[in-house]
């Protein structure tokens, strides 16, 4: 059997490879990680396995070569445990379905080098090493499918091993190596991509979203507010005599107490409110499809669990109190700037009436 028989065969399974790059940037982008983006990657990897099966390099009937070694020794790297079983057993069944006297050496085969796979991803970075060194390792790994022959006839197996061996081997090395190589590579300008997205979107002391980022969610309830009649309510808060916690403290420790408030709102809010840093130590949240006594008690319990938060300054015990003004936008004609400054106002009168309370805003 000569291996130009095969070349054509060969270039259609890298081509394979290559297109999984795009499918992979998308499932990241859309999935940032946990268990469901393990789920995703196995389920794309598995689909790019059982497509390959579908174009496959024929040696004899029911017996061929395709790229699923070459995502399945990867999907340890970029789905876990969790994608590499979903991937497996997509390819497992699929493999099985379509028969031949390879059949189970080829269901084999899917699980050997997914094992491979795994375990490798377990070793010590020092041992694997990174870049192009780890690409070969995996690609490697490959081989270990090369155990199935034991479950096919001899004069089958010898005949594979002397005309198909070399540029299967070669093919799964060079492609392990491309695709790890391409997807790394997409890895990185998405961290790059996300980490710009982060910097023009939230702030670097209280890792809170920023003005930008509550300007246009508001802009956002200001519109369902009017062609849904959805109500929306802003908690503004102001941490009470911040100035004299920086005279007597410092700022350093200003921040501190700045960006542990901040914690204790990320906390305390509810998932759907988005809390943002508004400017100096005020802190503003929005809530959607909120009306002004629902977010008088998130407001309240958030007053709450500020007064009642320890910070140490050396060995000296320091609580701090804020103070919150609460406007919602009653009429479908209010927008979000009309509700923030009424929540400000408000935000005025409870400093005035003597910090840490909430005021609601005054209602015509």
């Amino acid at each position: 059997m000569e291996i130009q028989t095969h070349l054509p065969s060969l270039v259609r399974v890298l081509g394979q490879v290559a297109i999984i790059v795009y499918a992979y940037s998308w499932v990241t982008r859309t999935i940032e990680r946990g268990v469901l983006k393990s789920v995703a990657v196995g389920l794309l990897f598995g689909l790019g396995g059982i497509l390959s099966m579908g174009d496959p390099i024929r040696f004899m009937p029911g017996v061929f070569q395709d790229a699923r070694s070459i995502l399945l020794v990867l999907t340890p790297i970029y789905g876990g445990a969790v994608g590499t079983l979903v991937a497996a057993v997509m390819m497992g069944v699929f493999r099985y379905m379509v028969g031949g006297i390879g059949a189970v050496a080829g269901v084999a085969g899917i699980l050997i080098v997914a094992t491979a796979g795994y375990i490798l991803t377990l070793l010590p970075r020092q041992l694997i090493g990174t870049g192009w060194k780890r690409s070969a390792l995996f690609g490697l790994a490959t081989t270990t499918s090369l155990v199935v022959l034991v479950f096919l006839p001899w004069p089958v197996a010898r005949e594979l091993l002397l005309s198909a061996t070399l540029p299967v081997t070669t093919v799964n090395i060079l492609g392990v190596m491309l695709l790890s190589d391409l997807l790394e590579k997409e890895s990185y300008r998405i961290g790059i991509q996300r980490a710009l997205e982060n910097e023009a979107t939230l702030d670097p002391l209280t890792r809170l979203p920023n003005r930008r980022v509550l300007q246009r969610e508001g802009d956002r309830c200001s519109k369902e507010a009017g062609t849904r009649r959805i109500p929306f309510s802003i908690i503004m808060l102001d941490i009470d005599h911040f100035k004299k916690i920086n005279d007597n403290w410092g700022h350093s420790f200003g921040d501190t107490v700045l960006a542990r408030v901040a914690d204790v709102i990320r906390l305390t809010a509810r998932k759907t409110d988005i809390a943002a840093r508004y400017g100096g130590e005020e802190i503003v949240v929005l809530l959607p499809n909120t009306d002004m006594r629902a977010a008088g008690i998130v407001a309240e319990k958030i007053r709450a669990d500020i007064e009642t938060t320890v910070l140490m300054f050396e060995q000296e015990a320091i609580h701090v109190t804020a103070s919150f003004g609460i406007a919602c936008s009653h009429e479908p004609s209010v927008d979000f700037k009309q509700v923030l400054e009424a929540a400000d106002k408000a935000l005025y009168r409870a400093k005035a009436a003597g910090r840490n309370r909430v005021e609601l805003a005054e209602t015509a």
